[in-house]
């Protein structure tokens, strides 16, 4: 991995197909952080794979030399925001990237990445040179996102990688730049004509990105086009996807009918 763009709609299996592709690459990395926007990824550290540690107001004061020590001390941690404003945790993201990337041999996965690294508004140098200049220093670089529209497009354009699901937006389809139909992301179509014979479903041809569900209604799976630089491309189906720690992602509570 290098620098690699995860972006599906809410509720498609990003944060679990990030926490997957994160505990395999942990071992690769002598240096993991993991900027938890939501607190998702305690999985990876009730399996071990890292440590956990919150990040509020009193580390928001902390400066890259703390952050680098830390990082260097823990080797792979869960950073998880609390109680900071996305503009103040954008702030505390730049210190710990730039430490990481001083540290090289390290992977960055950045949650919630349109927040961090926003299209509108002054992103700092070190997030936007993890995108750009990162790959140089050893510093590999995972962005995670449901709005690809708003995440700052110098972001986009620099991944090598990309691994991207469904999006119900136009606006975040716009911003896909692929060597294939785009419409394979649109759930609201029955079919993609001219969709290359490698990223049909096996068992139906030319259509667009699906979920699975199981008979109880609860989702089991879901399909990604990956594709690199390289012009490899692919489609997964998750279905079969195994990990070693369990995905915590939080979800909201139901909407009940009212008793008419």
């Amino acid at each position: 991995m290098t620098r690699r763009l995860l972006g599906a709609m809410s509720g498609h299996g990003k944060s679990f197909v990030g926490q997957s592709i994160i505990e395999r690459n942990i071992p690769e990395f002598e240096h993991v952080a993991v900027l938890d926007f939501k607190d998702e990824y305690r999985g990876l550290v009730k399996a071990g794979f890292a440590s956990h540690f919150i990040v509020g107001p009193r580390e928001a004061s902390w400066s890259v030399k703390m952050w680098e020590s830390f990082i260097a001390e823990n080797g792979a941690v869960v950073l998880a925001r609390y109680n900071l404003p996305p503009e103040e945790w954008r702030t505390v993201c730049a210190r710990i990237i730039k430490a990481a990337r001083r540290l090289g041999d390290s992977l960055t996965a950045i949650d919630e990445a349109h927040f961090v690294a926003p299209q509108t508004g002054k992103v700092p140098d070190a997030i936007e040179g993890l995108a750009t200049t990162g790959r140089g220093e050893g510093a590999s670089s995972l962005w995670i996102t449901q709005r690809l529209a708003k995440l700052e497009k110098t972001v986009v354009s620099q991944c090598d990688e990309t691994v991207l699901g469904a999006f119900k937006a136009k606006q975040d389809r716009n911003q896909i730049e692929a060597e294939y139909p785009v419409d394979v992301h649109n759930p609201s179509v029955s079919r993609v004509p001219s969709l290359p014979e490698e990223l049909h479903a096996p068992d139906a041809g030319p259509v667009p990105l699906r979920q699975f569900e199981d008979d109880a209604g609860h989702i089991i799976g879901s399909e990604w086009i990956f594709a690199n630089t390289a012009g490899e491309m692919d489609r997964w189906d998750t279905r079969g996807l195994e990990m070693e720690s369990t995905h915590y992602g939080p979800e909201g509570n139901p909407i009940h009918d009212p008793n008419l």
